[in-house]
């Protein structure tokens, strides 16, 4: 898979929307120190903060594998994301944040996996959790296996969507996210590759040290479940009638669920 000619092997894509600057560095700095060097990184930045667009103008000029997307008006965090898709060049893609920090072996580790299991299409992988200081808080392990991914697939989202590498056919073959899924569009996206019959996989490395500023289950707004729902219902699958309306069905559960509840579920499957 290696490639030949001076195209990368990898694209690192990146949305970006006024991270602050010491979050938005560390991130970039963290990809271009990774040991692994044959890729390219494309930002798409939504940036109207100064001081976040200068340290993203400043990795661009010090690294030419940084590509920045900036168009006149708001793309949008879902839209951004497809925008540097469709500027993709490499056959792996890998998706990045910018207030997380890449471990300096993650894309090395995530081409060797690509290069040793051809048949699977989509993988990630654990994650340290980092606070704002970035000290490592707690961890969280992710199924490895397609019987344990498919179970998770259920109830939660079994990927960390800052850690996922994807073969190039994905976007070749007209997948890109929803851009009418404001939120959980990376679950909708791997919903609906599920249904056409792609192959997931986690490795049991962790790869990323993921940032959560405050407190995490407050993130799971009804928003957040209303389009969880909404894409469990967009993909259901017919020929697995029982997988998808227990999907539906737990996910109609959360989002009707009083708050207090999802909160303390949410903390109990979260604890380490």
């Amino acid at each position: 898979m290696e490639k030949t000619d001076n195209s990368p092997l990898v694209s690192i894509i990146m949305a970006t929307f006024n991270e602050p600057t010491t979050f938005i560095e560390s991130s970039i700095d963290s990809i271009l120190g990774q040991d692994y060097k044959n890729f390219e990184f494309l930002i798409a930045d939504d940036s109207t903060n100064l001081e976040t667009i200068q340290v993203i103008d400043a990795a661009t000029a010090k690294d030419d594998r940084v590509k920045v997307i900036r168009k006149p008006s708001k793309m949008g965090f879902v839209h951004a994301l497809n925008c540097a898709l469709s500027e993709a060049k490499g056959e792996l893609i890998a998706r990045m944040d910018g207030d997380d920090i890449a471990l300096p072996n993650r894309i090395g580790k995530q081409v060797r996996f690509a290069l040793a299991n051809p048949s699977i299409d989509l993988f990630g992988g654990n994650i340290y959790i980092i606070n704002q200081q970035g000290d490592v808080v707690s961890q969280r392990l992710y199924p490895n296996s397609s019987f344990s991914i498919k179970m998770m697939f259920t109830y939660r989202n079994p990927f960390a969507h800052p850690t996922i590498m994807c073969r190039r056919k994905i976007i070749d073959n007209g997948f890109y996210y929803d851009p009418d899924f404001k939120k959980a569009e990376d679950l909708e996206l791997y919903l609906r590759l599920y249904k056409n019959g792609y192959k997931f996989k986690n490795m049991p490395d962790f790869l990323l040290k993921y940032r959560v500023v405050g407190d995490q289950q407050k993130k799971r707004t009804t928003e957040n479940w209303h389009f969880n729902h909404k894409a469990r219902a967009k993909n259901f699958i017919l020929r697995k009638p029982l997988f998808s309306t227990l999907s539906w069905t737990i996910s109609l559960f959360y989002l009707c669920a009083p708050q207090w509840l999802v909160s303390y579920l949410y903390r109990r499957e979260n604890k380490h």
